[in-house]
This record gives C-alpha cells, sequence and structure tokens, in this order.
C-alpha cells in the first residue's frame, strides 16, 4: 500500500552550474546564482559560469542583485533548453565566496568540516 503512494513520485533537482546543463538527460535542476535582471514573469540569473532566462509565475519574489536558488525544469528545445523555474528561494545571507571554496575543496577530495 505504501509502495503505491510513491509510485508518481517527481526527480529530484540536481545541483548544477549553467554551462553543465544537458537538456538531454537533466529533468530538474537547482541553480544557485546572484538575479541579474528581472522582467515580468523571468528572472536572469548568474552563477558565475554563466547566465540563464529563468521563467517563472512571479518575478516578484526576487529583486535584481539578490542572492537566489532556483529549482528549475529543464525543458528540451530543437535548440537549447528553457527553464521553467517552480521554487525560487531568496538566500541573500549566503557567502558565495565561502561556498565555492567548500565545492573546489570537495571536488579535490579534501574533506570539510573534520
Amino acid at each position: 500500500m505504501l509502495a503505491e503512494q510513491f509510485k508518481y513520485r517527481r526527480a529530484p533537482s540536481v545541483p548544477r552550474r549553467i554551462t553543465e546543463i544537458a537538456p538531454e538527460k537533466d529533468i530538474r535542476v537547482r541553480i544557485l546564482g546572484r538575479v541579474i535582471d528581472k522582467s515580468d514573469g523571468m528572472l536572469i540569473v548568474d552563477d558565475g559560469s554563466s547566465s540563464a532566462e529563468i521563467i517563472v509565475d512571479s518575478s516578484d519574489v526576487a529583486r535584481t542583485g539578490d542572492v537566489v536558488r532556483v529549482f528549475t525544469r529543464v525543458l528540451p528545445l530543437e535548440s537549447g533548453y528553457e527553464l521553467r523555474g517552480e521554487v525560487v528561494q531568496v538566500m541573500n545571507d549566503l557567502d558565495l565566496n565561502v561556498l565555492r571554496k567548500i565545492e573546489l575543496m570537495s571536488n579535490l577530495g579534501i574533506r570539510v568540516g573534520e
């Protein structure tokens, strides 16, 4: 009975840099970056590797200059892809420089916090 409840579980959002998004295999991704521009129903987010337009229900959740984490759905197109934002979290208190150093250390196999 319990297995039937989880039959239609959605795919998890995996962390990706914008330049790493592969529309042929990515279904949902999460992007961490800074809002560099916005308009009605759209945010432009820069994660340091590139920038991307993300279609959102309401662009009022974030302001230009805010640090955000956006959970998106990747929709493949004939040329490229489209990102549809499902959740936008404002994370202005997050220090991006410290986060990048932690990611670099982790990629080099250095254990953080031990």
